[in-house]
This record gives structure tokens, sequence and C-alpha cells, in this order.
């Protein structure tokens, strides 16, 4: 079932942002719909207020989120309800050199890959 929640947009360039309600629909194949608990406007926001990244507006702001998962869409197999979940503002697609350049795991210190 579709959701209301509260938003955090940019209208036009330099304008006050706004809080406002959005309609979040359910989730379509390969989509889950997360309850965000935490969010983050960082620096790359403001580059969309600013107009520094274009002017398509109203831009929706808050990229950097964590949360829990509340539906998942048809083919969705990574993910079920009740997980916890941090969203990325960049698409993971695993086979790239961002996505195959060696990290060290920061709760344990041992070396992974940047992405599952």
């Amino acid at each position: 079932m579709p959701q209301q929640v509260q938003a955090v947009i940019s209208r036009a360039k330099d304008a006050p942002v706004e809080l406002v309600t959005i309609t979040v629909p359910d989730p379509g194949p390969g989509e889950a719909v997360v309850k965000v608990m935490a969010c983050g406007v960082c620096h790359t926001d403001l580059h969309y207020v600013k107009g520094g990244i274009g002017e398509d507006y109203p831009y929706l702001l808050g990229h950097e989120a964590a949360g829990i998962v509340e539906s998942v869409g048809e083919g969705v197999r990574d993910l079920e309800p009740g997980d916890y979940v941090i969203l990325n503002w960049r698409a993971v697609c695993g086979t790239c050199r961002a996505c195959r350049r060696p990290r060290v795991r920061a709760d344990t210190g041992s070396p992974r890959r940047s992405h599952p």
C-alpha cells in the first residue's frame, strides 16, 4: 500500500528547501521500500540546491540514509522485511573499478571488496 512520508525538497535554484509530504508507491520488480531511520543532507545536496548539478527541479534531497526494509518487490532475493540497510547514492554493479577495489572492513579490520 502506498505510504505518505515526509521529504526535504529543493524547488528552485537557491530557494529555501521545504519539508513536504510525498507518496511512496509500493515496490516494483527489483525494488524495496525502506523505512528511513536516519538521513543526512550533505554537500552534494547543496550542489543541487545551488544549481551546480542541474536545473531539473524539484530535487528530493538526502541520499545518505539508513533504515529497515519494510517491503520488497517481485524478484528481490537478497533482502526481506526487517533487514537493516544502508542506502548508497551510487548504484553498485560489482564489476567496475570502484567495486573491485580492495578495502578494509571497518568492523573487523580484515580485507574485503568494496561491495559484495
